[in-house]
């Protein structure tokens, strides 16, 4: 019997299985596919403040983002990284520099002046385009640089679940929920599940479920046949564009005004290439089958074109693509969408289900907090006796963070330079390594000095080593071809092949470690190179 089965693998469920582990509760989480495959792996890779949210005034949520952005530094500092912008400021657009100038100091406040560093202001297109040249001059009237962070979001999630499962939860991908078990009076007591791998079928017996799908929500409660007086989100698609560094070569992250629509957007230096993105389109299709299309990196290409008219971005730039789906809560009836804000809502029902719906990638960590509360509660008033712990995930480092002293990037170099002197890994690798891994590198620094094919580049313009294949199906919770080559290894995402002529020899290694007959070899790798495919499928349109 568990106190808790949690439906979703993305940031929010693992984190709400994490928390939940952590206050003593026998926890199961459930994913029909892997970690973090959904709009979780598909975000802007930030996790920010959200600037732009000040000028809706929706202060409260800004306060909140960038107290946790503070925590996700300390917690995860491989993961959760500085990094500076730039938001050049054109004649003639709103808002103009002063103004611009303003709100980040309230920015700053806000963060209580503990933002990775303080706001800048450089006045004039010289000094503008001695920051970031490939800006467009005309018209440029000054540049604002501030501090936000990057992040790797599908391994954020990931750690999120390998500490979840080193608290003690039993955490299962590619098993689906088919069913809510209830008694007489429809109270949930179990799920039925399926290993979507194996076809094993069981039943899970539970004192509450929550229901943790992001963008997959309404099309559970559906599912499930849950009342609800209407659907809980208004999903639109965000797609971004991957681009050769040389294309477009940035030295800070560029925030952006497109000039074709308005939208802010963002151009940002990542994993040796850069990304442009990204689009907000309503979208009513299955969650499954989101996709870019060409109007889609058209618009990409036309608005980073509007600010770095030299690098003349056209549909054969591209790398790769991805899109996900952003699950805003929906507007009630008679109530403007534009007034509904990015923060979330929790629901709670008598038969013990709780919801969780909306929000956004920077508070997972609150979110789940909340969601464990809210579930605890209910579970009491349903008349279960629970665990009392209070124990908290603020403070709690995150597995990679685990002997990164000090909890800071100062500390995960220190970790980069013992692979250097320990395992004799050159910088590049090095570097690598301890920006994705933290102090989980240097088990990896082991492998390679073992055997140093392992340090051998799965790409030769890409830092990734083979030896992380091995460590992602080992050590990573990795079952497929697809998870090790866009979660773990995301050579999917960033190479130029994205990962095509690498995939059987990964394939292979996988088979040895899983045991995979040749059937199931040959299945991994088809549906491989059907995902490659989908992120593909804007070229035929």
């Amino acid at each position: 019997m568990y106190d808790l089965v949690v439906i979703g693998g993305g940031i929010t469920g693992a984190g709400i299985a994490r928390d939940a582990a952590l206050r003593g509760l026998k926890v199961a989480l459930f994913e029909k596919n892997d970690y973090g495959s959904g709009t979780s792996s598909k975000s802007s890779k930030l996790i920010h403040g959200g600037l732009r949210y000040l000028e809706h005034g929706v202060i409260g949520l800004v306060f909140e983002s960038v107290s946790e952005r503070r925590v996700q530094t300390r917690v995860a500092p491989h993961l959760v990284r500085p990094l500076p912008f730039l938001i050049p400021i054109y004649k003639g657009v709103r808002p103009g520099l002063e103004i611009m100038n303003v709100g980040l100091w309230i920015y700053d406040s806000l963060a209580l002046f503990r933002a990775p560093r303080l706001h800048k202001t450089f006045r004039g297109t010289k000094a503008a385009l001695q920051l970031e040249p490939q800006l467009r001059p005309e018209g440029l009237r000054g540049a604002l640089e501030y501090y936000d962070c990057a992040t790797d979001d599908a391994r954020l999630v990931l750690e999120n679940a390998l500490d979840a499962q080193a608290l003690g939860a039993e955490m299962h991908t590619y098993t689906e929920v088919l069913r809510f078990e209830r008694r007489g009076d429809g109270r949930i007591t179990g799920v039925v599940v399926k290993d979507r791998l194996t076809n094993k079928t069981w039943s899970v017996a539970c004192r509450a479920v929550v229901l943790a799908a992001g963008a997959w929500t309404d099309e559970m409660i559906r599912r499930f046949e849950i009342p609800m007086e209407r659907p809980l989100l208004r999903r639109t698609k965000g797609v971004h564009i991957v681009l050769p560094r040389e294309r477009l070569p940035l030295a800070r992250a560029i925030t952006l005004i497109s000039p074709v629509d308005g939208r802010v957007m963002f151009a940002i230096p990542w994993r040796e290439r850069t990304v442009l993105g990204t689009t907000d389109t309503d979208f009513d299709g299955t969650a499954d089958e989101v996709a870019a299309d060409a109007a889609d990196v058209k618009y990409l290409c036309e608005s980073g074109n509007g600010y770095f008219p030299g690098a003349n971005l056209t549909s054969d730039d591209v790398i790769a693509t991805w899109a996900g789906l952003r699950p805003l809560i929906a507007a009630p009836p008679n109530v403007d969408e534009s007034e509904i804000s990015r923060e979330h809502e929790v629901f709670t029902r008598p038969d013990g289900l709780v919801i969780i719906a909306g929000g956004k990638l920077t508070t997972y960590r609150r979110m789940a907090r909340e969601t464990v509360s809210k579930t605890l509660e209910l579970m009491i008033d349903l008349g279960e006796n629970l665990p009392a712990k209070r124990d908290t995930t603020k403070d709690r480092p995150l597995p990679g963070a685990l002997g990164v002293e000090p909890p800071s990037l100062e500390g995960v170099a220190a970790i980069g330079r013992r692979l250097i002197d320990e395992h004799a890994l050159d910088v590049d690798t090095a570097t690598h390594l301890c920006g994705v891994y933290g102090a989980r590198a240097l088990d990896i620094g082991k492998l390679i000095a073992g055997d140093r094919t392992l340090g051998e580049r799965m790409d030769k313009e890409l830092p990734y080593v083979w030896a992380e294949v091995e460590f992602a199906a080992r050590r990573d919770l990795a079952r497929t071809v697809l998870d090790v080559l866009q979660r773990r290894v995301p050579l999917l995402l960033v190479s130029r092949d994205q990962g095509l002529d690498v995939c059987e020899r990964v394939a292979g290694k996988l088979a040895a470690i899983h045991a995979w007959d040749a059937a199931t070899t040959a299945q991994m790798l088809e549906e491989y190179r059907a995902e490659v495919a989908l992120s593909r499928r804007w070229r035929d349109r």
